[in-house]
Order: structure tokens, then sequence, then C-alpha cells
């Protein structure tokens, strides 16, 4: 992994990270029907990178990605 690559993967942790923390302490995830979490318990499997911890990821990014390039405005303003 290349320098750029991996102040990415660090840029993308703090905008998660960011994310998560702007949630309400009451909101609770539950990934895969497996046991919920508390947004602490997020944001650390997100700076560990686990499995659930790429899961969250993967998940803001292509929200997003969605977000950016306009599919996230056609699917709200088709309800």
């Amino acid at each position: 992994m290349s320098e750029n690559e991996e102040s990415f993967n660090e840029k993308l942790k703090e905008i998660v990270i960011m994310r998560i923390n702007a949630i309400s302490s009451n909101l609770r995830l539950s990934i895969g029907g497996g046991e919920t979490m508390s947004k602490e318990e997020m944001i650390d499997h997100v700076k560990k990178e686990d499995e659930t911890g790429r899961q969250i990821l993967k998940s803001h990014l292509s929200f997003l990605k969605a977000v950016a390039n306009g599919e996230f405005t056609k699917a709200i303003s088709s309800v």
C-alpha cells in the first residue's frame, strides 16, 4: 500500500468516525442480525479495521458516493 492510499484510508476512517459521532447516542447498529452496537463500539471497530469495521466503512462510503453522484437525491425524490 502506498503512502497516499494509507493516508486516504486514514482520512476515510476520520470521516466515518465524525459521521458516527454526529448520530444520537441512543442509536444502536446491528449488522447481519448480530448483536447491537453502541456508537462507541462502532468507532472502535472502525479504528481496528476488523471485519465489522470494514463493513461500516464500506456502507458509509457507499452512502457518500450515492450523495455525491446524485443517486441518493433521485431515490429520495422518487418516494
